[in-house]
């Protein structure tokens, strides 16, 4: 009898043991079958600091014995999020590299194409050079919201497409705050100071830090010291003036807001440098500046006082 009930036992325990391995087996492949079949992430990136992600359009993607296709809109009418959104400046340069965790995955580029956010019109072909594992994107377009759509080719894994979001040199001037400051006087270092902090900064990375005032004779003039934010270092674009570039023609329209916004200014100097500062301003470490005077943008625009009102100018 006691044999009797030890075989039985046996046979229980058996069962079990043979319905929890059929059950973890069963779970393994239903795991398997619900695992995410996607071509792997396309890092973006300005430097160490800022990174993003560009983001995942159509694409046929193979792995194993598993393949899917999936569909989505044309790249300039997808929504894009902070994470798939760079602030750049025309000049500067943009790396792309691929998640290593399915291991190396050559670049073999199919298409690189610029379009106006919003509008399936090509703007033009990018421009870009490949540097080993990393796609290197050059900036060459004026201000504006672009959308740089990227097509790759993986082989026998398949084909994706990604796109970023990328805001070349855009300025948002908050016209109805900025007019509240008004002050008839350069001397006034309060005012001319929170005008400046309100005014977009002209190019991608630029921080303004130091103010210096001129009062002791005409022109009266603003002096405005940018660097860059810390994570930009070294790679800000500085003004040029002939021909003009989006940093100098960004610095003339914050120039203008401030001939308008300060009556007695006479000219406007922006001064700008690679590294950020150490506390202390030396004004030899600026080795960029645009500098602009009242008559110079009153022949040009005609007269300032009112130029602020012009929403072709200065768009909220």
């Amino acid at each position: 009898m006691s044999e009797i009930k030890r075989k039985s036992g046996r046979n229980i325990f058996m069962g079990i043991l043979t319905l929890l391995l059929f059950s973890f087996v069963l779970f393994a492949i239903l795991d398997r079958s619900q695992e995410e079949i996607r071509p792997p992430v396309l890092h973006v990136l300005m430097n160490d600091e800022v990174r993003k992600e560009a983001l995942l359009g159509t694409y046929e993607w193979t792995s194993g014995d598993r393949s899917i296709v999936a569909d989505a809109d044309h790249p300039a009418l997808l929504t894009y999020g902070e994470l798939n959104t760079l602030e750049a400046s025309k000049g500067q340069k943009v790396y792309m590299s691929l998640s290593d965790e399915e291991g190396y995955l050559p670049l073999n580029v199919i298409s690189f194409e610029v379009y106006e956010e919003g509008s399936t019109e090509k703007v033009k072909d990018a421009t870009y050079s490949i540097n080993g594992d990393t796609l290197v994107l050059h900036l060459e377009e004026d201000s504006g919201e672009y959308v740089y759509a990227l097509v790759m080719d993986f082989g026998q894994q398949g084909k994706a497409d990604y796109a970023v979001r990328i805001h070349v040199d855009l300025q948002h001037f908050s016209v109805e705050e900025l007019k509240e400051l008004e002050t008839p006087y350069v001397g006034n270092h309060g005012k001319v100071g929170e005008i400046l902090s309100k005014l977009p900064a002209p190019g991608s990375g630029y921080v303004q830090r130091y103010l210096a005032l001129k009062t002791a004779g005409e022109p009266y003039g603003i002096v405005a010291y940018y660097e860059p934010v810390e994570e930009m270092a070294g790679t800000i674009v500085f003004p040029t003036e002939n021909p003009p570039n989006n940093v100098y023609e960004n610095m003339e329209k914050n120039a203008t807001a401030l001939f308008c916004l300060v009556d007695n200014a006479g000219a406007v100097t922006f001064k700008v440098r690679q590294t950020p500062s150490t506390g202390e301003l030396t004004d030899e470490d600026y080795e960029g500046s645009a500098t602009f005077t009242r008559t110079q943008l009153t022949e040009k625009y005609g007269d300032l006082e009112d130029i602020m009102d012009h929403e072709d100018l200065f768009s909220e």
